[in-house]
């Protein structure tokens, strides 16, 4: 096996060593290009590397741990890091030096020098290699582990690992044609590329596998020290600063170059990004930038009737039944456009899928360090957060309802308020989502997931059906709701009129204008003590104007959502691409905090930073940090998304400014992917998850608004009875649904040349098996059948006349 290249470090990481500092500064190679980003110059140091750890030094070596601080419950921390196999056995208790079985209290740093003594024994006993040096102002030690891509140790984690891996094209050269299935090469899909099985590598059966490459040996290393220790734990117990994927920097320039260079945006295409994305970052990232660009792709369509609509209202005057006949026209299109875009994707993806050898779930998902294995505990958490979530809910809605209803009564010639009452209304939202956006990780810890995919996947679900919901309700009760909740009654329409319209007099208006407001009245009746009682009532979305109002008139509710939509898209859009560009600087300013620290220390001598060192000042990729996550990533694109599809007809110009900033939205997170984020394990799952689910539900959300904005809010079914409406909107609703039933049946989601190849792949997966165990398909015992005749005529009838004779008992066989 492969020998450590160090021996006892546990000693060293103790150690108040500044002069390291000198020595490592040799060990460097010079990198001869610059990165394209916003960096300084930067130094190579990432030979032989493929994972990094940062271990902090005691604070008389400048570093964070506090050598003197009691740790209570040591054997019961440590258990937390190592796995219970690895831990309680006599073996490894024996081997820790300080930490007792009777689990007495003891120093911080005699419990890290045995936590750290017993990884090192797991990283040699693994046959890895290692190497170190110190950070740039000596606060910390670096480890670099170096899992080789060709050898006998990632061979024989794989294999113990049950790793899948690709199959070469030349083992299709032994495979003879079969019925429908050809021979000789593997193939190919619509694309013209060449498919080939996956299956579990093997040690006897490696001549058949294609050769590791590097996101291969970061996967296998994860899993296999995953299965000896958790580094998360060691993360938060403070053992270790963080830990991350060796950083490439030849393929960092690669990707700037193909998806961030100028000249490359405008050749962008969402399969390209994809493809050069998951070299470096693994399937999971790739499959979010390729969505991401298929949304930009998709919003072609609404951003340029968006534009065409922008461009008419601006030269030609469109008011009334012309206006909303507009809109309405683009109800029925926006709804199939909805209901069809993540078909479209999904088809577009099932090639790639098949390709690269993912599925919906990675074959091996990483424990949650959190769960608890008490029984029940899940399903009380889950009551309770269930709890949580609708007291939330519920509060907000009460707090928008109350908000709008202002809105709704505000004078808008006296209150100067009203002007603002679009921008509260957007920070009320933007606060709620923040607050739910905190509040939500501790909701999901309560139902106590078992895997990190579990919490994760929970957490989306979470954050999405309630941000979802607060972002989109106040624009569904201006909608739909207003015109019921806020209706003015009284006896007649002379009482009614001065509390609806202000200043209201009947006698400075035509005929004509009083029938347009008598369209936007109704009437009730009901018995009291035997008597009928007749109450008339103004509705609550009217013309604003009394003076020349007509039926086709704009209304009130009308005027309140698109200057909420309006100034609620803007707001978020701007507050989007602050919170993208923010971190771009905050990441230059911590490394030139950094150099100041050193120069502080070692007065005016010239600094260089690595590249690894680089990598550990970025932020993390994960869950509320500057440096992103897929599940703020994903639920940040949704909501815009959602506005966009449920909303869009009102003010079609969103639609437009949606294609403009998510385009460089995209490109601001690739830059950031790059530059900002701390890079991620690059995790083997296809497709978009749960995500999927997400936003096909907010695609019947969207089916459902645009049908019903058509059939209850525009001119003239805003008019009509409301068992009218609700026909309209039934028949509506159902026949997008069946357009869309229509077009999955005959244009599956899954192609049929990847339904071709994925049946031939099993064919010759099953040839290989039987080729591994020598086997054929006839069994080592045979029967003894020599009785059974199946012949023709196993009574040796002479002629078929003898035969037909039989039939009527007049003859007998020869």
């Amino acid at each position: 096996s492969i020998t450590t290249r160090f021996g006892s470090l546990a000693a060293m990481y103790m150690q108040d060593d500044k002069y390291m500092r000198g020595r490592d500064m040799r060990q460097f190679v010079s990198y001869d290009g610059q990165l394209p980003g916003f960096l300084p110059s930067l130094r190579m140091d990432t030979q032989n590397c493929t994972l990094v750890m940062v271990f902090p030094r005691n604070r008389a070596a400048g570093g964070t741990v506090k050598s003197h601080e009691l740790v209570d419950k040591p054997l019961s921390r440590a258990r937390r890091i190592f796995h219970t196999f690895a831990c309680d056995s006599k073996i490894t208790c024996e081997r820790l030096k300080h930490i007792k079985v009777d689990d007495e209290p003891v120093c911080m740093e005699l419990y890290q020098e045995d936590i750290r003594d017993r990884f090192i024994e797991i990283l040699a006993q693994s046959g890895l290699e290692a190497s170190q040096f110190s950070s740039l102002d000596g606060d910390e030690t670096f480890l670099k582990i170096w899992l080789p891509e060709q050898g006998q140790v990632i061979d024989f984690m794989a294999d113990a690992l049950h790793y899948n891996m690709p199959l070469k094209e030349t083992v299709y050269q032994g495979i003879e044609p079969h019925a429908p299935y050809p021979g000789g090469a593997p193939m190919e899909n619509f694309d013209a590329q060449p498919v080939v099985a996956y299956c579990e590598f093997s040690i006897p059966d490696k001549k058949n596998f294609q050769d590791f490459r590097k996101v291969d040996s970061i996967r296998i290393l994860s899993f296999w020290l995953n299965e000896w220790v958790s580094l998360d734990e060691m993360e938060r117990q403070g053992v270790i600063s963080c830990h991350f994927p060796c950083p490439d920097a030849g393929e960092l320039h690669q990707i700037h170059s193909a998806l961030l260079a100028p000249r490359q945006w405008m050749t962008f295409t969402p399969h390209t990004s994809a493809i050069t994305i998951r070299r470096y970052f693994g399937e999971e990232i790739a499959f979010f930038f390729g969505f991401l660009g298929h949304l930009c792709r998709s919003l072609l369509f609404p951003g340029t009737a968006g534009l065409i609509f922008l461009i008419v209202t601006q030269f030609v005057e469109v008011e009334g039944h012309r206006l909303d006949g507009l809109r309405t026209s683009l109800c029925v299109p926006m709804s199939i456009w909805a209901a069809s875009s993540l078909h479209v994707f999904e088809r577009k993806t099932a090639r790639m899928k098949q390709l690269w050898g993912v599925h919906e779930r990675e074959a091996r998902e990483m424990p949650n360090p959190d769960w608890n294995p008490t029984p029940h505990s899940g399903e009380w958490g889950k009551l309770l957060s269930t709890f949580i979530t609708l007291c939330f809910v519920t509060l907000y809605i009460a707090a928008i309802s109350a908000l709008l209803a202002w809105q709704f009564n505000s004078n808008r010639q006296k209150d100067s308020l009203f002007q603002r009452a679009s921008l509260i209304l957007s920070i009320l939202i933007k606060i709620g989502g923040l607050g739910w956006r905190f509040l939500a990780p501790f909701v999901v810890s309560l139902e106590n997931h078992r895997t990190l995919k579990g919490y994760d996947d929970a957490l989306a679900l979470t954050l999405s059906g309630v941000k979802l919901l607060m972002t989109n309700f106040p624009f569904f009760y201006s909608c739909f709701l207003t015109n019921f909740v806020e209706t003015k009654c009284g006896k007649n329409f002379e009482e009614v009129a001065p509390t609806v319209w202000p200043g209201f007099n009947e006698s400075l208006i035509d005929s004509q204008t009083k029938e347009a407001l008598l369209k936007y009245t109704f009437t009730w009746s009901r018995r009291i003590r035997g008597r009928e009682d007749e109450t008339f009532c103004i509705n609550g979305c009217f013309p604003p104007d009394w003076h020349y109002a007509r039926e086709d008139s704009r209304t009130n509710c009308d005027y309140d959502v698109t200057a909420n939509l309006l100034t609620y898209f803007v707001f978020l859009l701007v507050l989007d691409m602050v919170f993208l560009i923010w971190p771009i600087v905050l990441s230059r300013w911590e490394i030139n905090k950094e150099y100041r620290n050193a120069e502080e220390a070692e007065g005016n001598q010239d600094f260089s930073y690595s590249i690894l060192q680089w990598e550990a000042k970025k932020f993390q990729y994960v869950y509320d940090s500057w440096g992103g996550d897929r599940v703020t990533d994903f639920l940040d694109i949704t909501v815009a998304y959602s506005v966009v599809a449920c909303w869009g007809c009102i003010l079609p110009t969103i639609a437009t400014l949606a294609l403009v900033v998510l385009f460089i939205s995209m490109h601001l997170r690739m830059y950031r992917m790059l530059y900002v984020a701390r890079r991620p394990l690059p995790h083997a799952t296809a497709g978009l998850g749960i995500w999927k689910s997400i936003i096909l539900y907010t695609n019947v959300a969207a089916v459902a608004c645009n049908v019903g904005l058509a059939s209850i809010f525009f001119y003239p079914m805003r008019l009509r009875p409301p068992g009218q409406q609700l026909t309209m909107f039934i028949i509506g609703e159902h026949v997008i649904f069946l357009l869309q039933a229509a077009v999955s049946a005959f244009v599956p989601e899954e192609p049929s040349d990847v339904i071709d190849i994925k049946y031939f792949n099993r064919h010759v997966l099953a040839i290989l098996g039987r080729r591994r165990h020598h086997e054929q398909l006839v069994p080592p015992v045979h029967s003894n059948l020599n009785t059974i005749d199946l012949s023709l005529n196993p009574e040796n009838w002479d002629s078929d006349s003898s035969a037909s004779s039989l039939m009527t008992g007049s003859s007998r066989p020869v």
